[in-house]
């Protein structure tokens, strides 16, 4: 498999939570303090690079502990977690030792691309807040991204 492919495979499990991923933001947007100055989506992906990672939200602005507490509920989007069964949701893995591209950059760019659909979606049109998409420790070959709402 090369990258192209599993970008396409992990694009596909991302889209089957994009509905979740969406009530979610709204919820955040909804219980966002009028201090929050932006909204930012950190992807973490494994240290080990074998393909799973999780996605938070998170507001930035004066004292953002108490910022986050009021949407802490709804922070995290997505997450991949081992199970006796496996890992669920189902994403593709990597043996480190013979991934032909970085995995956690690729990890990066598919969540990346999945919340530019979710600010189309949601953001676009409801967000009063600037948002920024980050990978953690620098990873992904498209971020940072951050995405303005137009004046209304």
């Amino acid at each position: 498999m090369d990258r192209a492919e599993y970008l396409s495979e992990l694009e596909a499990v991302l889209g089957r939570y994009t509905a979740t991923a969406a009530e979610k933001i709204s919820a955040i947007l909804a219980a966002c303090p009028a201090e929050a100055t932006e909204l930012c989506f950190d992807v973490f992906p494994d240290q080990d690079g074998e393909g799973t990672f999780d996605v938070w939200a998170r507001l930035e602005g004066p004292d953002s502990f108490v910022l986050n507490k009021a949407v802490d509920e709804h922070r995290h989007l997505f997450g991949v977690v081992y199970t006796e069964d496996g890992l669920e949701p189902d994403v593709p893995l990597w043996p480190s030792s013979d991934t032909p591209f970085c995995v956690q950059d690729a990890v990066v760019d598919a969540a990346a691309t999945w919340l530019t659909e979710l600010w189309s979606r949601v953001g676009e049109a409801h967000s009063t807040l600037p948002w920024l998409v980050e990978g953690e420790d620098g990873y992904g070959t498209v971020t940072p991204l951050l995405f303005t709402p137009s004046s209304r």
